[in-house]
């Protein structure tokens, strides 16, 4: 009723724009509901598709209905539904699906987003304020958020490491050291394409428990170590200090007090590597102003410029060297250690 009155194209645009929402849901209630993965190979009926859901057979129907006109399935004569690439793309088990990441954000990432407006009105985390904790005390009490969100990050990790792995520079006999880098599996990405280097993982014990097995055995296990820590304390000594999509957590203070710790315990010379997505003009830039939005709603953080970079390697006493390499959407930004 409401688009059959407007006129102006430009409200018209807008208001389409404010409505997103609504596909984003059915795309994610398909995923929730395990849809593409009940369609086989075979047209499937309904009955069957509301037994693997746990649906009412009614409203699946027209829920499926709807799918059907976002291109999400075909139905094909006597309530049976086949898959379309969409719908296809959506399994599980796609090569390069988005199911995983749909499910990691979980139903506090809707809530966050509600609250946009207060965070943009007061810079506030919108996690801390509606949850009274932060968003890792938050999976410490819920298991099951907690175990989606890192299997959605694992995911987006496999597509990525290896782009950053390829676009490090490093030298043989040098020591790569990670902070904040999680279950490793960057790190084990780094040692595989580069064998005469050595790692060490900097992280929690919690964190350090989800360790990517392959770092405990051979032939990486005599090329890599895991220590207990936390990088806002302290950093251990190396060459090259890898921080891969964690400043943008954090405030610009935590982040001068992190590239402090690198340079203290390193030797002159030595390299940061911090890998982020970059707020500039670009093909990237609405996903990235979208993650600097999302940053501020999860943990009061923010994406930022090359020219920020450079402000905060500055005030951690580091050289700033600029951007020196790329891995689809993220950027190798690099510092320096003072020679002397």
């Amino acid at each position: 009723m409401a688009m059959a009155v407007m006129r102006d194209e430009a409200a018209t645009a807008v208001f389409e724009l404010s409505t997103g929402v609504h596909g984003s849901a059915v795309v994610r209630a398909a995923v929730q509901l395990g849809l593409p993965d009940a369609v086989g190979d075979e047209p499937t009926t309904l009955a069957a598709l509301a037994s693997a859901s746990g649906a009412r057979p009614d409203t699946l129907r027209r829920f499926l209905s709807l799918l059907t006109t976002f291109g999400i399935f075909t139905e094909v004569a006597g309530d049976r539904y086949e898959h379309t690439p969409a719908s296809r793309a959506l399994r599980s088990d796609a090569p390069d699906g988005p199911a995983h990441i749909i499910r990691l954000g979980g139903d506090w990432n809707w809530i966050l987003w509600g609250l946009l407006a207060h965070s943009v009105r007061t810079g506030e985390c919108a996690f801390q304020a509606h949850y009274g904790m932060d968003i890792f005390s938050f999976f410490a009490q819920d298991q099951k958020a907690a175990e989606a969100f890192q299997h959605g990050l694992a995911i987006v990790a496999r597509r990525e490491d290896p782009l950053v792995a390829d676009a490090l520079s490093v030298k043989g006999g040098e020591c790569v050291v990670e902070l904040a880098g999680g279950s490793g599996s960057l790190l084990r990405a780094v040692l595989e394409r580069h064998p005469y280097v050595t790692g060490v993982l900097v992280e929690t014990e919690q964190a350090l428990a989800t360790l990517d097995p392959a770092l405990r055995e051979a032939p990486l296990v005599s090329r890599f170590r895991a220590i207990p820590g936390d990088c806002h304390v302290r950093a251990p000594g190396g060459d090259v200090y890898l921080i891969k999509q964690t400043l943008h957590m954090w405030d610009d203070e935590t982040c001068v007090r992190v590239l402090t710790n690198c340079r203290r315990a390193a030797p002159p010379g030595a390299r940061v590597v911090v890998v982020e997505q970059l707020l500039s003009d670009g093909p990237a830039e609405r996903r990235a102003r979208l993650m600097d939005l999302h940053m501020l709603l999860v943990a009061g953080g923010k994406e930022r410029t090359e020219q920020e970079f450079a402000e905060l390697f500055q005030r951690a006493g580091l050289v700033f060297a600029g951007v020196r390499g790329q891995a689809g959407d993220l950027r190798l930004i690099e510092g320096e250690t003072p020679e002397s």
